[in-house]
């Protein structure tokens, strides 16, 4: 039976069962727990056209992608912080493809969408409080040229 969006047997996916993969390294896998930047907007140009105020002919600009941002706990990833590393501190940057997977409840692939040419641009780590017991968090941000839907999900 059809009830519009929820079809026989499918179950929205969550968002919090997600994994991240970086395509060139594997050992550079690393769990997350948020993933916020996969946002493209294009912008337009509005040019009037002479002589006339009522038309208004709008010109679409190439598309701008947000930053990407991964938060997890702070863990030791060798393969990682060696990439974030040469980038922010020697300047030295080395440009990868990854992929952010939504996963079903049975670790299936409900979709994918894969990340092109991304390098570091910050990393952050949460304030350390005393008063507090809260887990180390690292925030780090990626600049990409473009991400696509993946088309087998």
């Amino acid at each position: 039976m059809d009830y519009g969006f929820f079809k026989d047997g499918y179950a929205p996916p969550t968002a919090f069962f997600f994994s991240v993969k970086f395509l060139k390294y594997g050992d550079m896998e690393s769990s997350f727990q948020e993933v916020s930047g996969l946002k493209v907007t294009v912008k337009v140009t509005e040019k009037k056209e002479g002589g006339d105020n009522y038309f208004i002919h709008y010109l679409p600009n190439p598309p701008v992608f947000q930053d990407l941002v991964l938060k997890r706990c702070l863990l030791p990833n060798q393969s990682l912080t060696d990439w974030c590393k040469k980038a922010l501190e020697d300047f030295k940057f080395e440009p990868l493809d990854l992929q952010i997977i939504l996963l079903g409840p049975n670790r299936e692939n409900m979709a994918s969408w894969t990340v092109s040419h991304a390098f570091p641009i910050s990393w952050e780590l949460s304030p350390l409080n005393s008063t507090k017991n809260e887990l180390a968090i690292e925030t780090l941000t990626l600049k990409y040229k473009r991400f696509v839907k993946d088309s087998n999900s």
